[in-house]
């Protein structure tokens, strides 16, 4: 599986399983060594980032992203693109309106979530 829709369907499993807090298929989709670095320049491990979600300190209401482009290295993906994320962090409502690059690495066990960087979109 290394197709650029291949990919893109992966993506939208991650996206949904974080908005239906589905911790199990996220932790299946999520490599261990996760580097995920928000706009806000907070960064999480696997285990921070899906603690965070457990304990509903960020809570993921909607995602919705376009302009995506897949680029396959090999055993790595890069996925580039637009994001409009609906969240609730700390309690707080959050609009955030992001252009991201994120990487996917083929594991023996298949694809799987390695780093996401975000800034946010000039409006």
């Amino acid at each position: 599986m290394s197709s650029e829709k291949d990919i893109l369907e992966l993506e939208d499993q991650r996206f949904s399983a974080m908005v239906v807090e589905d911790f199990k298929s996220l932790d299946a989709l999520v490599h261990d060594e996760l580097v995920y670095t928000h706009s806000s320049s907070l960064v999480d491990t696997k285990a921070s980032w899906l603690e965070s979600m457990r304990l509903r300190k960020t809570r993921y209401r909607k995602v919705a992203c376009s302009n995506r482009k897949v680029r396959v290295f090999g055993d790595v993906a890069l996925i580039t693109g637009s994001a409009d994320i609906e969240a609730e962090i700390a309690g707080q409502p959050k609009s955030l309106k992001l252009l991201f690059l994120n990487a996917w690495a083929k594991t023996p066990q298949g694809w799987r979530f390695v780093a996401w960087q975000s800034t946010p979109r000039a409006a």
